[in-house]
């Protein structure tokens, strides 16, 4: 005789439980990396552009290159640049906080980072 098989109603339950937490996860965690991708890509075409700007001029195309992209979470303020043994290195802290359920709470800490040689 065979015994049946298959999931049983709690262990379906239990599935769709950790299915449904792990799709909780990745839509509060996404739109982080998302950004973090965005603002990369964003510092490595800066640094493409050439590396003779001043801090400022920097800062602006960088701000310019966050409206255009819808990024509001990050300011130009945040760009941090370094020219040290011959590099023009920026790079930006990004951190994100998002409460889950009651109490708990994923946060996200990135930082994006490009870096050239100096001309």
């Amino acid at each position: 005789m065979h015994g049946q098989r298959g999931f049983t109603l709690a262990t379906l339950l239990f599935l769709l439980f950790l299915a449904g937490l792990a799709a909780m996860i990745a839509f509060k965690t996404v739109p982080t990396y998302i950004d973090h991708y965005v603002v990369q890509k964003s510092l490595e075409n800066i640094l493409a552009e050439g590396t003779n700007r001043t801090a400022y001029e920097l800062r602006q195309t960088f701000e310019a290159r966050l409206n255009v992209n819808s990024i509001y979470s990050i300011k130009a303020s945040d760009l941090q640049i370094s020219r040290d043994q011959g590099r023009l290195t920026l790079s930006v802290p990004i951190s994100s906080k998002k409460p889950l359920v009651h109490g708990i709470s994923i946060s996200v800490d990135l930082v994006a980072t490009a870096s050239v040689p100096l001309q």
